[in-house]
């Protein structure tokens, strides 16, 4: 009997070591996530754009009051203008600083006009903005920005994202979080750039 009972909980101590091995293995695999910019990718022969900010320099740190340790408002986003055929465009800040399969969101703006080259700082929250533009759902599942946020002591690089789109999308803003902005870009995308800004955590 005592026998039995070893060999019982010697198989469960071995499937339990197996289990967190897998579970090991799983987070191994996870990241670093994948960038919308790396799903999305303009078409062949598709231009790079030139996204800059009056607010923070690429790869330098992005000042505390665009981050939830300071204002928490969205900072000022200017792009190039897209290529011929450019109907609208879609911004996009993620954090792909995280051991995950997909990055954090932190802002989406979409059907952006043709005619629009910049987004100022501070866009309120809220589904829509004056010019038509439609505003996602950010890791939070509220429309609007969230600024960064990275755990104490670690440094996460956040890339706000712009694409230059050959159509509108055609979403419901009950429903426009990442993924169905993501498939609705499908093979819309004629180019598109970003910018990095740096958040350290407290």
């Amino acid at each position: 009997m005592k026998s039995v009972v070893r060999n019982t909980v010697a198989t469960l101590a071995f499937a339990v070591l197996c289990a967190a091995s897998a579970d090991a293995q799983d987070q191994a695999k996870a990241g670093p996530p994948v960038l919308a910019k790396n799903i999305v990718t303009a078409r062949a022969g598709g231009m790079r754009m030139m996204v800059t900010s009056s607010s923070f320099g690429s790869g330098d740190a992005l000042p505390e009051r665009y981050t939830q340790f300071g204002e928490n408002i969205s900072p000022a986003i200017t792009w190039s203008k897209g290529p011929i055929g450019t109907m609208s465009y879609v911004v996009m800040a993620e954090d792909s600083g995280v051991n995950r399969p997909e990055p954090i969101v932190h802002w989406i703006v979409y059907n952006l006009p043709s005619t629009s080259d910049r987004l100022p700082q501070a866009v309120p929250a809220g589904p829509t903005l004056e010019n038509g533009a439609g505003q996602g759902k950010n890791v939070r599942g509220e429309a609007g920005y969230i600024g960064p946020k990275p755990p104490a002591g670690q440094t996460h690089p956040y890339h706000f994202q712009v694409f230059a789109l050959s159509s509108r999308l055609n979403l419901d803003p009950a429903t426009a979080d990442r993924a169905a902005v993501i498939a609705a870009m499908k093979g819309k995308v004629l180019a598109s750039g970003d910018i990095v800004g740096m958040v350290t955590g407290k």
